[in-house]
């Protein structure tokens, strides 16, 4: 950025001295006698101005990067250039004739009259986007802007903006101003002082109190410019000082940053601090900036097919005109934060085997807790079939001419104790089983109760569900019934049915003579009906448990 403000300040002290120089020389009587050669001499202080102005013109193509701006800089130098050509026609080329000489004269006005219009254009652009369009609105000013100069050209047949006294002959050194003149000056005066004045209130620095000096400098200086001038303290080529102090405004614009122009991108790029560099088709570096490293062509070659991994950076390569533009991702943090990352999913993973044992230790105690309870209610529930259970096993162990008897019982009542704590297990899943379960284990007991030689018969017809509370009250009772005669016992008939979670049944039996049949008269069922009829040797007992019977403790 420095050696780009150095460069610009040559230049502009180099148009500046070439400029004095030509003002200089343009004050200077050559005592020449050849009036050709004397002419010769004389033009080339005029020469230098144009020259200067075409250059200015031809830089701004190059530097403005606004294309409205850049269409209007360019409109104004080029009026200028206009404005400096054909005053240099009419004095030197021209001066003979009068018609035409006149008629140069008065395309003075066109630059006059369109370079401040002009220059409220551009001041609406100024501080804006580049997308940004000018109000159609103020193209209206264009026509009283084409008044003025076909008033002006149209001079000779009325005489409003230049009057002579003496005769048209005489234009060049006997004329008086008319008010077309004056409607003319206030033009050029209102809209200058308007782009003088918005370019010194758009010259604040954004954010702050504080403006940009240079327009400041630059206006100042021309003002004192002028009042010499009108006091006739210097006398110098008015045309060509109007034209550098309108090209010095603009200038300070541009080089202040009011106008955006895309000079010290060179010295941009090398301070930046983006990795990066450009190279030509020979990976010969063109420019790098100060955090890029410079590698060898071989990698280089290489990043242009594929990205390189360079340990604490990737290179990669992407094709431009000309060559390759090359630019560094750092990835040291990247690679710090997935070291990071890995250890952390490493001590995750310990954590998450530790946690998966310790929850599968859980679960295998809970397990164990849940098989506990289920042992402790099912013994609690079986306590009393147990106990039977071992005290006919001491029976035939001490009678063993009654043992196969005892032996007989205890298969029953170990029927009973099984089918009992399978419909616990499955109540621990579902409160609703199939009635079916309940002809099951019916079936199972009566199948035992063969080994004591009891007839035994079941009729059944089970469909749907049941509550597993009602299917342990029946069969409950049933075993109640059984181990209340299972000594006395010859026969035993079932017939069971269940529809819509009601259960009847109806159990029937034949006992010998000796019977006790004291405990059946006991028999209940909560939440049902109950009713026993024994008749001699023949035992009938009914039961009709609803759906809704009570929960069975």
């Amino acid at each position: 950025m420095v050696r780009t403000k150095y460069k610009t300040v040559i230049y502009l002290t180099g148009a500046l001295v070439l400029f004095m120089f030509g003002i200089v020389y343009n004050g200077i009587d050559f005592p020449l006698s050849d009036s050709y050669m004397k002419n010769t001499f004389t033009l080339i202080p005029h020469l230098i101005f144009i020259t200067l102005q075409v250059g200015w013109v031809i830089s701004l193509q190059r530097r403005i990067i606004n294309k409205r701006i850049r269409i209007y800089l360019i409109a104004v130098g080029l009026l200028m250039a206009f404005w400096l050509t054909v005053r240099t026609c009419k004095w030197f080329f021209v001066s003979d004739m009068e018609v035409l000489c006149r008629y140069l004269w008065y395309a003075f006005y066109i630059p006059m009259v369109l370079i401040p219009l002009i220059g409220v254009f551009i001041t609406t652009y100024i501080g804006k986007s580049d997308s940004y369009k000018m109000p159609k609105w103020l193209n209206l000013f264009f026509i009283p802007a084409a008044a003025l100069l076909v008033l002006i050209f149209t001079n000779d047949f009325h005489n409003l903006v230049f009057e002579f006294p003496h005769g048209i002959e005489f234009f060049n050194d006997d004329y008086t101003y008319g008010v077309g003149f004056y409607v003319t000056a206030f033009w050029f005066i209102a809209l200058g002082f308007y782009f003088v004045t918005m370019l010194i209130i758009k010259s604040r620095v954004p954010g702050s109190k504080t403006v940009q000096t240079l327009p400041l400098v630059i206006m100042a200086c021309a003002v004192v410019f002028w009042l010499l001038y009108s006091s006739k303290i210097i006398n110098v080529d008015l045309t060509a000082v109007d034209c550098l102090i309108i090209t010095l405004l603009l200038e300070s614009a541009i080089q202040s940053g009011l106008i955006r122009s895309n000079t010290g991108y060179n010295e941009l790029f090398e301070i930046s601090t983006v990795a990066a560099q450009v190279v030509d088709r020979n990976y010969q570096t063109c420019y790098i900036s100060a955090y890029a490293d410079d590698y060898p062509e071989d990698v280089m070659k290489s990043a242009a097919e594929k990205a390189v991994d360079l340990g604490k950076t990737i290179l990669h390569s992407k094709p431009v005109s000309g060559g390759y533009f090359l630019w560094q991702d750092d990835v040291k943090q990247i690679k710090s934060l997935m070291k990071t990352l890995e250890e952390t999913q490493e001590r995750l993973s310990e954590n998450n085997f530790l946690l998966r044992a310790e929850i599968e230790i859980k679960e295998q105690k809970a397990r164990f807790d849940e098989k506990n309870r289920l042992y402790d209610r099912i013994a609690q529930d079986v306590a009393m079939q147990l106990s039977l259970a071992d005290d006919l096993i001491a029976q035939a162990e001490k009678n063993p001419e009654s043992a196969n008897k005892a032996l007989a019982q205890v298969c029953v009542i170990s029927a009973y104790i099984k089918r009992r704590s399978n419909l616990l297990l499955l109540g621990e899943e579902n409160s609703l089983i199939s009635a079916g379960e309940l002809e099951f284990c019916l079936h199972e007991s009566l199948d035992n109760l063969r080994l004591l030689g009891v007839f035994t018969s079941v009729n059944s017809s089970c469909n749907g569900l049941v509550s597993v509370e009602n299917a342990v009250a029946v069969y409950d009772l049933f075993e109640q019934m059984v181990e209340s005669i299972i000594h006395a016992v010859n026969a035993f008939m079932v017939n069971i049915k269940s529809s819509d979670g009601v259960i009847s049944l109806s159990l029937q039996a034949g006992v010998d003579d000796e019977a006790d049949l004291s405990g059946l008269t006991k028999l209940k069922i909560n939440g049902g009906n109950v009713s026993v009829d024994i008749d001699c040797n023949d035992i009938t007992v009914d039961i009709l448990l609803p759906a809704g019977g009570e929960e069975y403790a």
